[in-house]
């Protein structure tokens, strides 16, 4: 008996010996954190309850057809940059559809910010461990963009967790089935979704997530683009966590984008019944809109419906942000407001208005690098980040940088790139 019990003893004294020490890092006690405005569940993305608007049988043939793995296919050399790309519809399916699992409760989980009793949004958070601190990486996701159904976001969510060993915390587009399920009143772009990253960044502060993070980051594509210049013009002014910001091809003008792709036209029809499908809670909430009565008629007149009709919505309803200045104020103790900033959002006449926050966006020193692609057919380079570069846009800009790359169709970059370019992008961005 006790020579079986010796060897059981010298058994695990091997395992603690050899056992790599990865193995004992990855016992994330996620009860260790917790906010009252800030809810974690146990459940990482497509677990609990799923919140997302799928088309039918999209991602199942997508990852069938157009499904890959970067490591698996790609060499890790860095000359030349490029991939053999068909280009055309396979290039922007295959950005759509990289392999990377974010379903381990042990390293993700799906959280919920609830700032106000009517106001809740969500996030995916995703921890190595808890044995050092690593860079934070926020990512903003691009429009529909949802922690249950990670696409066009997914390559940096690799890129920063896997390929650069950061933490992140993916937060939903306000755009999302999930946001616009679970509230009443809706919004979207710079103002409200920079003061919900923002009151994320709080949060996570107050919950002890500081413990774990070395710097603060973000990262982002599209939609989620011109809400970081809010979050970075408010970290100004109240203790500047931020240390970068890397934008990808992200939109800067919701008006002029908006009109341009409300123009009549074929593909501004299928874009617009793609959203109609999209954003189908708001097709029902809105019913009884006359427009969207007739949305069947866009495919004889090739005029879009939806997109202009819920922009007109939003013009009229949303001329205040869904979080007031005096709410931030509560949660944020000694609140610092950039000047004329607090005055506009507490004076805009409509959701345009609101958004084009640019003539109070002074006085940033963090970091910014944006990265756009030619001929971006959704985010158009020469109504949105060109209009910085161009020196046309009210604002003080000195600390953003700019990296027009030569290929890529709406920074839908894996197909076309090899990937450590794209980790190279990325690390180069946020400087990491």
């Amino acid at each position: 008996m006790q020579s079986q019990l010796k060897i059981i003893c010298c058994l695990a004294l091997l395992v603690v010996i050899f056992l790599p020490a990865q193995s004992f890092a990855e016992a994330v006690n996620w009860g260790n954190y917790s906010h009252p405005k800030m809810e974690i569940q146990p459940y990482s993305s497509a677990q609990g309850e799923v919140l997302y608007s799928p088309i039918p049988f999209f991602n199942e043939l997508g990852e069938l057809i157009w499904g890959w793995d970067p490591q698996a296919e790609l060499k890790k050399t860095s000359d030349p940059i490029y991939l053999e790309s068909s280009g055309g519809l396979s290039e922007i399916m295959r950005s759509l559809f990289i392999s990377f699992n974010v379903n381990n409760t042990q390293h993700f989980r799906k959280v919920w910010f609830k700032p106000t009793a009517d106001l809740k949004f969500r996030g995916l958070l995703g921890l190595h461990d808890t044995q050092s601190k690593r860079p934070l990486v926020i990512i903003r996701m691009g429009v529909y963009g949802n922690v249950d159904d990670i696409t066009g976001e997914r390559f940096m969510v690799k890129a920063a967790y896997e390929d650069l060993g950061a933490n992140v915390l993916v937060l939903e587009n306000l755009t999302s089935h999930s946001f616009i399920s679970q509230n009443q009143n809706i919004s979207f772009g710079g103002v409200d979704e920079g003061l919900q990253t923002f009151l994320a960044m709080h949060y996570l502060k107050q919950a002890g997530f500081d413990s774990l993070v070395s710097s603060w980051h973000i990262l982002s594509i599209s939609l989620g683009g011109q809400g970081n210049f809010v979050t970075a013009l408010l970290d100004q002014q109240n203790g500047r966590l931020l240390k970068s910001m890397a934008l990808f091809c992200p939109l800067i003008n919701l008006e002029a984008t908006f009109a341009h792709h409300s123009r009549p036209g074929f593909k501004n029809v299928l874009a617009d019944l793609w959203s109609a499908q999209r954003l189908s809670l708001l097709r029902e909430r809105y019913k009884d809109e006359p427009e969207l009565k007739m949305l069947w008629k866009s495919l004889i007149d090739r005029q879009p419906r939806f997109t202009s009709t819920l922009m007109k919505i939003m013009n009229r309803d949303r001329k205040k942000p869904l979080l007031s200045a005096a709410e931030v104020e509560q949660q944020v103790p000694g609140m610092q407001w950039p000047s004329k900033f607090k005055w506009h959002i507490e004076n805009s006449k409509s959701f345009y208005e609101l958004n084009n926050f640019w003539s109070s966006y002074y006085g940033v020193k963090t970091p910014i690098m944006i990265y756009t692609t030619p001929d971006d057919p959704l985010v158009i380079n020469k109504i949105n980040s060109e209009l910085i570069f161009r020196g046309v846009l009210p604002g003080d800009f000195t600390s953003v940088n700019y990296h027009r790359l030569s290929k890529g169709t709406h920074c839908g970059l894996s197909p076309v790139y090899k990937w450590d370019y794209i980790v190279k992008l990325v690390r180069d961005g946020l400087g990491l």
